[in-house]
């Protein structure tokens, strides 16, 4: 049964690698659906084609907090100059992070909240201003800091390095905490006082760098008690979704929303959609292919493959996800109504 998955899964990838280079193209067939795909923004990011930044965040300076970033939307924290995946940005920032055993990010916090994602592995997530409190993610549960907490993550794997989802609606901002600044320097960082990399500094000397981040001293930390992430903690095991409106839910607002769908094997699905929400899929398990409603195909994607699908393609006409192999798939859903809000501080959760 694995030799027949794994085949199975090779044969996809290899649709995927087709379609993404446009050799599968054929004017006769229904694969002309790809152009519709590019015209209405439908775009995935394959894991294995995204690139992996070293060094690009003031803290991996220091040694135990080494790890790769991709970026999917939006800015890099105190480094934010390198290309995003996806050509649209959707009101977020979004990252995966691969982290070596027992590495991960240092104390800090932001003015939004920030939403963690297991992808693979187990994490620590530390709270507090010297990590005091902590709770562990199992595979694919998430969990959503309130802004101003002061927080981290740590890969807790005793072998293997795993891949951690980042989630920061709004502004790219940050306060690293008291001490973390300096001992970057320390070991070869060149930053500012608040810890903006120098290089970014200079690419953008029109605006006030202070916007990206603050020193840990100008800025009021936020408590949090040992058991109050408890509500903001959503186990996959549960299935409770999560939602975050900015302001009055009755108005019109910026809104993210976060659930998990399971494709079952040899099946297909129909895409939620609501007028004016963009929809971020992340395949944490399986191999899905992406259809029109007249089941043409518009691309396929495997595991740790993102697939950004804009409001306006889900208004254009249904989207339909495929599971071609003999085991289920687990899909995480991001559903937003920000695109107009990058510059935005999400308080509230």
């Amino acid at each position: 049964m694995d030799k027949k998955i794994d085949a199975l899964t090779k044969k996809i990838d290899l649709i995927a690698e087709k379609i993404a280079l446009g050799d599968a193209r054929d004017e006769n067939s229904s694969l002309r659906a790809l152009d519709d795909a590019d015209q209405i923004g439908i775009e995935v990011a394959h894991y294995s084609q995204v690139p992996q930044f070293d060094a690009s965040i003031l803290d991996t300076y220091i040694p135990e907090c080494r790890r790769m970033t991709q970026l999917h939307f939006g800015h890099i924290v105190s480094n934010p100059h390198a290309p995003m995946a996806f050509k649209e940005k959707m009101g977020y920032n979004m990252t995966y992070n691969l982290v070596p055993p027992g590495h991960g990010n240092a104390l800090h916090m932001h003015r939004s909240i920030e939403i963690f994602g297991a992808l693979d592995g187990h994490w620590q997530i530390s709270w507090g201003m010297e990590g005091e409190h902590s709770v562990v993610l199992q595979p694919w549960d998430f969990v959503a800091v309130p802004a101003r907490v002061c927080h981290s993550y740590k890969n807790i794997e005793r072998q293997t390095g795993q891949n951690i989802m980042t989630l920061l609606p709004g502004k790219s901002w940050i306060t690293w905490a008291p001490n973390v600044v300096a001992e970057a320097r320390m070991r070869g960082a060149d930053c500012d006082d608040n810890g903006v990399m120098t290089k970014y500094a200079l690419m953008v000397a029109s605006e006030d760098c202070g916007s990206f981040g603050s020193t840990a001293g100008a800025v009021e930390w936020q408590h949090l008690g040992p058991d109050e992430l408890s509500p903001f903690l959503h186990r996959f095991e549960d299935r409770r979704a999560f939602t975050c409106h900015m302001g009055d839910p009755n108005d019109e607002a910026a809104v993210i929303e976060m659930s998990w769908k399971t494709v079952r094997a040899g099946s297909h699905s129909s895409l939620p959609h609501r007028q004016g929400f963009d929809l971020l899929i992340v395949i944490l398990d399986g191999s899905v292919l992406i259809q029109s409603s007249h089941g043409r195909p518009i691309s396929a994607a495997g595991k740790l493959d993102a697939v950004c699908i804009p409001c306006r393609a889900l208004e254009a006409g249904e989207v339909i996800i495929s599971n071609l192999c003999p085991t289920d798939g687990t899909l995480l859903l991001v559903a937003t109504q920000m695109r107009k809000h990058n510059d935005l501080y999400f308080h509230l959760c």
